[in-house]
């Protein structure tokens, strides 16, 4: 009777512990075959890594001791472009488990000469038994085309031999087949391995002669970004030339400034702004604040590059506004203008820095307060839903943009209106500052939501002399408006301005806060009573709040976790 047999462990258990049986009894085996051996690392992937190891012993023993030659021979495989294609993986050629294992005394540069003689070894049998088509077969197996084509040109190859192998390879890229990079990359690596311009635009010549300028230029494209291949292009006519300057990706000019500075007027003509800054932005403290000026303000106005081109990077952008901001033959206007076309990138970096991104158009701000009273008529609506006058209207199709750019604005300045480089603030300046806004807001119909947006930029307020929070003058400021919308926008931006913090457990850190808060409400209860019950205080209040939450959250993760 088979009843009951035959059917399946309740657990795993049972399993787990015959396949270590069998992965024992395996490895246990004193002599092994090649095809055994292969099995087994055929199999590695199922194995734990101990295991593995003990797979790889077994291996470096085999071959120590039991391989014999027709063994080792069979290993070698049949096919040369696979024998040799481990160097031409990738560019790097990954360190061996000998050299991982003393890695402390190895030496980069004679291990990088190693390699280098080695893959030229490998290109030369390559070269010889394979010819020019080997070499290009093996730049396409691999991720190093541009290594291949280096080495074929600086090392391997006659000039005849390079032209028939530039020749191989452009005739794919000229084709548009689907995957040309290896081709282009290798045709590149081979131009810019000759060092003299004067050769390396004869084989240029050479290469192009007979040919279309059509294809004169995508072979130029992939030259050197620089003064002799631009003298090449400027023997084209003015179609070709305009192809070459609106399509070549220039990655940097290392040359000289007048080099530099052909590179960028060559493209500002072909309207392409960004490309230009992305050909210096290795160098921008070598290039004029005025020519840095202009590059950033027709990015700004736009383009011909394409959206995915040459992205600009937010620190080279900080350091193009550094160059800028130091130019004294600019005037406020024009450096507070280009931070404001920036504001989307500069208030981030603003936000994650101490010192201002912006600061010329926080100055003019200060001076222009109805640039403040435009930025809240962009962000937020008419109370009374009527018209605003013409100089406060704004085009349907920038309409997001511009409530994007405004809120920015208000959200990035981080220096209060009258206050100096030392940090204090003028009472005087700032309240007639407050004045002019909070008169042309209610003329706008946007009096409550002003004095909301006026409050959050107070919150920015340094600590008094006293050690009270806010500093002398504000705290004035908000006790003779006594507005409560104002201190409610100030209790935002304190609340929104702890940013994001490292967590204790509990709300011990909330209730701290809160007492800081209420010690500072108590001290300024007599002499400014309305700052303290509507602010301090109430930001207290919040900080109470949410010490409580914090507490029944850590409660409910130390149940969970038991």
């Amino acid at each position: 009777d088979g009843y009951g047999y035959g059917e399946p462990f309740p657990t795993r258990g049972p399993v787990q512990e015959f396949v270590r049986e069998v992965v024992e009894l395996t490895l246990g085996i004193n002599e092994y075959s090649m095809e055994r051996l292969s099995d087994l690392v055929h199999c590695l992937q199922a194995l734990s890594e101990s295991d593995q190891a003990r797979v790889w012993k077994l291996v470096e023993n085999w071959a120590k001791d039991q391989a014999s030659d027709s063994d080792k021979d069979a290993l070698e495989p049949s096919d040369l472009l696979n024998k040799h294609a481990w160097l031409f993986r990738n560019a790097w050629v990954e360190e061996s488990a000998d050299e991982l294992e003393d890695l402390e005394n190895s030496n980069y540069d004679k291990r990088n000469e190693r390699i280098n003689r080695l893959r030229v070894e490998a290109l030369r049998e390559v070269f010889e038994r394979r010819g020019l088509l080997g070499i290009l077969e093996i730049s396409e197996r691999g991720n190093a085309p541009w290594v291949v084509g280096s080495l074929a040109a600086s090392v391997l190859l006659s000039e005849s031999e390079l032209l028939e192998l530039l020749h191989l390879a452009l005739g794919p890229v000229l084709s548009e087949k689907e995957d040309v990079h290896p081709h282009k990359s290798l045709i590149g690596a081979a131009i810019c391995a000759e060092t003299d311009n004067d050769k390396r635009n004869a084989i240029l010549r050479r290469v192009a002669v007979d040919r279309s300028e059509d294809d004169a230029v995508t072979l130029l494209l992939l030259a050197p970004f620089g003064k002799s291949t631009w003298n090449l292009v400027d023997t084209l006519s003015e179609t070709a030339q305009s192809r070459y300057w609106s399509e070549m990706p220039p990655e940097w000019v290392s040359h000289s400034e007048a080099e530099r500075n052909e590179a960028i007027e060559r493209l500002l003509k072909a309207e392409r702004p960004r490309a230009a800054f992305s050909s210096i932005r290795h160098q921008l403290n070598k290039v004029d604040a005025m020519t840095i000026f202009r590059l950033t303000s027709e990015i700004a106005q736009g383009g011909k590059d394409l959206p995915e081109q040459h992205l600009l990077e937010p620190y080279y952008v900080e350091q193009a506004f550094n160059q800028v901001n130091g130019c004294s033959s600019l005037s406020l206007e024009q450096k507070a203008g280009l931070e404001f076309a920036y504001i989307d990138v500069l208030g981030q970096l603003s936000a994650r820095r101490e010192e201002s991104n912006i600061p010329n158009l926080e100055r003019y701000v200060e001076l222009h307060p109805e640039l403040y009273t435009q930025a809240i008529c962009w962000v937020y609506k008419r109370k009374d839903g009527a018209t605003d006058p013409a100089d406060y209207q704004v085009p349907t199709d920038r309409l997001s943009d511009m409530a994007k750019r405004g809120y920015r604005l208000m959200q990035s300045i981080s220096r209060l209106p009258g206050q100096d480089e030392s940090g204090d603030v003028d009472e005087g300046g700032l309240m007639r500052w407050i004045e002019i806004v909070r008169r042309s807001c209610n003329e706008l119909s946007r009096a409550e939501i002003a004095d909301v947006c006026i409050g959050r930029l107070l919150s920015i307020a340094p600590v008094g002399k006293d050690g009270i929070w806010p500093c002398e003058s504000v705290r004035t400021v908000m006790e003779d408006i006594q507005s409560e919308p104002m201190m409610d926008g100030a209790c935002t931006g304190t609340y929104n301005s702890r940013g994001v913090h490292w967590r204790g457990a509990g709300g011990e850190q909330e209730r701290e806060l809160a007492e800081r808060y209420r010690a500072w409400g108590e001290a300024l209860q007599f002499s400014h009573p309305f700052v303290a019950s509507k602010l301090l205080m109430s930001v207290a209040k919040t900080y109470d709040h949410q010490a409580v939450i914090e507490d029944a959250e850590e409660g409910i993760r130390r149940r969970l976790q038991h």
